[in-house]
């Protein structure tokens, strides 16, 4: 196992194998090796793999629980909500579970489970980082009951003890080299290098803006494939900074980069691009690791036909979701408002700039748009990656995909109005967030009309 947490898959698996052929029946190399089919993408394998093992130690919670996890990002939400349930069950205190059962059901008041997190919450032996999984499954559910006030204060403890640390003085540092690297001076002189190829496209912005949903709406067209958040392109500035031989990182390596050496890296990225895809072939590849706005003058460097498509939100909206989601791994920033806050002006800097240097290069798309104009914004995406209309991109709860995001319920269901304006809620709590961004929250106005007892409060 020390392999594995180690991320060294392939030692793993051939230790596993080895235990599994001297004892077939063995659960915990059975358990294991079906994780290590997970991560390799072979979910079926997986949860073949898992159910074998469930078979042979049933009492075990974390294997209810690791195979809840692959259910929910294949789409069987009713097998993931019941063995979410089952390591609960088994282990009252599995703080992990709870937060997992938490992001799939909409909780009704009078429901046990949160008398069950109470209690958990109230030990004194627990360790802050289960603790912090409680606190977001408690958020949740107050959440779901309008008890918002109550709701906030467990998410921030939730993001408090989940330990998190963010050097925003550093990133907005590397955004402040980009800028300079990526003026349109040097965004001139980067023309005609690269691929012509068109397969590539980057969907961009703020997570919980609505980079999932136009991933979906995209992979329910007969020519997309939807990879869905890869970190290739962080790993392709990695190798920009090999080749450039100057010592330094992304972007500063970017000017020593000779012209031959921009292919170079074009055609790594498709060949990365293509094994994500299985190696099968489609028009369109969509790479939509939010991030990836970090990239934008590479990516058009070595991809000028590229279509990069960029999701806004209500910001306040969008911090909230960040704030109110526990990431597994990386958006560390999104643990503290303040953090979260300076990030998203660095985001909206960079945004700014890449529109002025790249005119007409990037589709914006907003959120509110695509909720109150489907057909409409399906057809503008559709026509910017150069594609026809298809019906099943308007029905695109019923494609069958892996969903890994946050967002894996959102996008198995029509499109709904209930996350929109959520912040108002909350406008007490984000008062230093909407300061830090520039967008101050009204309170509401409350306005005498003939009726001296009556109110209307306008919002």
């Amino acid at each position: 196992m020390a392999h594995q947490l180690a991320d060294r898959p392939a030692e793993a698996e051939k230790i596993y194998l080895a235990i599994l052929q001297a004892d077939p029946e063995q659960p915990d190399a059975t358990h294991l090796l079906g994780l290590i089919r997970a991560g390799q993408d072979r979910d079926e394998e997986a949860v073949e793999l898992l159910e074998r093992a469930l078979g042979l130690y049933p009492e075990a919670a974390h294997f209810h629980h690791n195979i809840a996890g692959i259910y929910r990002r294949m789409g069987r939400l009713q097998e993931a909500e019941e063995q979410f349930r089952a390591a609960i069950a088994l282990k009252p205190d599995y703080g992990e579970a709870y937060q997992g059962l938490s992001e799939m059901v909409r909780f009704q008041p009078g429901d046990a489970l949160l008398e069950q997190i109470r209690t958990q919450l109230a030990r004194s032996d627990v360790e802050g980082k289960v603790k912090s999984y409680f606190h977001f499954a408690a958020g949740k559910f107050q959440d779901d009951v309008g008890e918002y006030a109550s709701a906030f204060e467990h998410f921030a403890e939730g993001n408090r003890l989940a330990g998190r640390r963010f050097d925003s003085e550093e990133f907005s540092r590397m955004v402040k080299d980009v800028l300079y690297v990526f003026s349109g001076r040097q965004v001139a002189s980067l023309e005609g290098l690269g691929s012509d190829s068109e397969v590539p496209v980057f969907i961009i912005g703020m997570p919980r803006s609505g980079t999932t949903l136009v991933e979906q709406i995209l992979a329910s067209h007969s020519s997309v494939f939807g990879a869905g958040e890869l970190n290739d392109m962080k790993q392709i500035a990695a190798q920009a900074a090999r080749l450039s031989g100057n010592g330094q990182s992304y972007p500063n390596c970017v000017p020593a980069l000779r012209a031959e050496e921009y292919s170079v890296l074009a055609e790594e990225y498709l060949r990365r691009l293509s094994k994500a895809a299985k190696n099968r072939e489609f028009p369109r590849i969509i790479d939509k690791h939010p991030l990836n706005f970090q990239f934008v003058g590479l990516i058009l460097a070595l991809f000028p036909k590229a279509r990069i498509i960029h999701t806004v939100r209500d910001p306040l909206d969008t911090g909230l979701s960040c704030f109110f989601q526990n990431f597994t791994k990386g958006q560390d920033y999104s643990f503290n408002l303040r953090a979260l806050g300076n990030l998203y002006n660095d985001y909206r800097r960079l945004m700014e700039h890449w529109e002025l240097v790249f005119p007409v290069r990037i589709l914006t798309v907003g959120y509110e748009d695509l909720l109150a104009n489907q057909e409409e914004e399906t057809r503008k995406l559709l026509s910017y990656v150069g594609l026809s209309f298809e019906q099943d991109c308007i029905e695109f709860y019923k494609t069958d995909r892996k969903i890994n995001t946050a967002s894996f319920l959102q996008v198995r269901k029509p499109l709904y109005q209930s996350s929109k304006q959520r912040w108002r809620h909350y406008r007490e709590q984000l008062q230093e967030f909407a300061r830090i961004i520039g967008a101050p929250v009204r309170k509401p106005i409350t306005i005498s009309i003939d009726d001296p007892g009556a109110r209307r409060i306008l919002s």
